[in-house]
């Protein structure tokens, strides 16, 4: 009678969301998995460690490198990527999926930013237990599934951003959980432990954007952190909540998307459809909200030959969102920058670019593009929904108004980046820390990825060197 029931007890976990999501991730093997969705981790891996590098050399990271030491007091077995430290695993991973998302050039379209979580979790874990390529890319392509898939259930990222949950964080914990667990060789019902304990820590809130505070490098961390931690509870048996998702009292998707949640979607198509397939990567250093904006302002003045001397001013017509996130003309942080329509238009209009050249710390400190700035104005217009593009009407000195729009900007799944721009953004995010040689090195051994043995060889290539 007792096996009888818990024989039951296990079928009725099983039969959860969290039960499904554990049970395909247990089981998924590399060959399993499609060739485009291993090119496409293949690619996620690559930006997501060029964008780390270009992120540890900021003055953000390093005081929560500083911090991190400080905290733990010892140095640790994983390297804090971009230098030559190194801190316990669970906190090398917040230092590493802060550095991911420093400059606002990690990938887009998962749990917003799956990269920024994701790879520092999984590389991390990788690299401690002798994984080989194969596991680091299944690990990969689960933790982007279940990422995403929870942003999903939860009625996607509108309703999320609208109650103030970020959902990198809010999401991305149970990502980081299954591809450490993955990683780890969790069995189901572990795994689904591990997503019991990633939605009982999940948090994160857009309140660090009316000051333009540090804290939203740090909300990966926080996700990498916990899913990492997740998976070493489960593994050790310490049980967790086998109905994160659905439980009537504390259950994720009722206390964080209420009446949006939409469960179903969460497994939806599981294991046929891998949400990896829709991530873009960015082709400019800011919040992906600016870049229709960018690509429209870049477009018309290529055509037309725009300068600031020409420009009387602009007019940005955008959705409430746009308004509430990106309308700040008067910058004072770099994330003031990265998430500002009127200063990106500024730096698109008077240089032709918006890399991370034209987002740092002098950059934004140019007396001519914030006078520009100042004369970008952004209004709601009811015609533009949450996540539609907005319209941009330029207007000349000369009298004309040129007016552009742009559906689908650059670096979307459907409006890709050509290779050689994708391999030209990893080298000058790279290059900001490692030498040529050691770039090549590192394009090397991901390129080859499936064929490495021990991850910790292509993690020590995170580690500049004097030659």
């Amino acid at each position: 009678m007792i096996a009888q029931k818990k024989a039951l007890t296990s079928v009725a976990q099983a039969a959860t969301i969290s039960g499904k999501l554990a049970r395909f991730a247990a089981e998924l093997r590399f060959e399993d998995l499609p060739q485009d969705v291993i090119e496409r981790a293949r690619l996620v891996l690559l930006d997501g460690l060029g964008c780390a590098l270009a992120g540890s050399a900021t003055e953000d990271l390093r005081l929560i490198r500083e911090s991190m030491l400080a905290a733990v007091g010892c140095d640790g077995d994983t390297l804090l990527w971009g230098t030559s430290s190194r801190a316990p695993l669970p906190f090398a991973a917040l230092a590493n999926a802060a550095a991911v998302h420093a400059r606002e050039m990690d990938d887009f379209e998962g749990c917003l930013h799956s990269g920024s979580v994701i790879i520092p979790a999984a590389c991390g874990v990788a690299a401690r237990v002798g994984a080989s390529g194969k596991d680091l890319i299944r690990a990969i392509v689960v933790g982007y599934d279940i990422a995403r898939r929870v942003l999903e259930g939860c009625g996607g990222n509108g309703p999320l951003k609208e109650a103030g949950w970020h959902s990198t964080s809010i999401c991305g914990g149970f990502g980081a959980a299954a591809a450490a667990g993955c990683l780890l060789g969790l069995d189901a019902q572990r795994l689904q432990w591990a997503l019991g304990y990633a939605g009982s820590n999940a948090g994160g809130t857009w309140a660090f954007i009316a000051d333009g505070a540090m804290s939203k490098r740090v909300h990966p961390g926080f996700a990498a952190q916990s899913g990492i931690q997740a998976a070493y509870l489960a593994a050790s048996g310490v049980t967790g909540p086998t109905s994160i998702f659905e439980a009537e009292w504390g259950g994720f998707f009722p206390v964080y998307a209420g009446e949006s949640a939409q469960p179903a979607r969460a497994i939806e198509d599981l294991g046929q459809d891998y949400r990896i397939r829709i991530v873009g990567f960015k082709p400019y250093a800011a919040c992906r909200g600016t870049h229709g904006s960018i690509d429209s302002v870049l477009d018309l003045r290529s055509e037309f030959g725009l300068s600031l001397d020409s420009v009387e001013r602009v007019t940005v017509r955008g959705s409430a969102t746009h308004k509430k996130q990106l309308a700040k003309q008067k910058v004072t942080t770099l994330l003031d920058a990265q998430f500002s329509i009127p200063y990106s238009i500024a730096v698109a209009l008077a240089t032709g670019g918006a890399m991370l050249d034209q987002y740092s710390e002098s950059a934004l400190r140019r007396p001519e593009i914030l006078e520009m700035a100042g004369r970008v104005d952004l209004v709601v217009d009811p015609s533009v929904v949450t996540g539609e593009q907005p319209f941009i009407d330029v207007h000349l000195k000369d009298g004309r108004v040129l007016t552009r729009r742009t559906l689908i900007p650059r670096g979307d799944r459907r409006n890709p980046l050509s290779e050689d721009v994708f391999q030209a953004k990893f080298r000058a995010n790279a290059q900001l820390v490692l030498n040529e040689k050691q770039i090549d090195k590192l394009q090397s051994s991901i390129r080859n990825i499936v064929d490495v043995a021990n991850v910790a060889d292509l993690v020590a290539c995170l580690r500049p060197v004097s030659v």
